[in-house]
């Protein structure tokens, strides 16, 4: 997840559209085995995301998130982490290397 919105165009509606995709895939049978959070995507696995109801869902579930550090040190919320774990660039592309499918929104 790239981004804290989903789409391009207005920001308004890609938050709502974020949302909408996050309670979807939780409701689904088939659920990703790890999420990978960058850029302004790490602002929905830190304080005050609209989705982190829908995110512990995904724990719950077996779902292992992962926030790019980097990310959250450019955007100082490294302390607002609220779930997952921190990563780093190289657990990140091995994660994305030995994956079967990889995703990216």
């Amino acid at each position: 997840i790239t981004s804290s919105t989903l789409g391009q165009g207005s920001e308004e509606l890609g938050k709502i559209l974020m949302r909408s995709f996050m309670y979807s895939l939780q409701e689904l049978g088939y659920l990703p085995s790890k999420m990978l959070f960058f850029n302004s995507g790490v602002f929905l696995t830190t304080e005050g995301s609209p989705v982190l109801d829908e995110l512990n869902q995904l724990v719950e579930k077996g779902v292992e998130i992962f926030s790019c550090g980097t990310c959250l040190d450019y955007y100082q919320l490294k302390d607002k982490l609220k779930i997952g774990n921190v990563t780093n660039m190289y657990d990140t592309v091995e994660n994305i290397s030995s994956a079967a499918k990889c995703i990216t929104l």
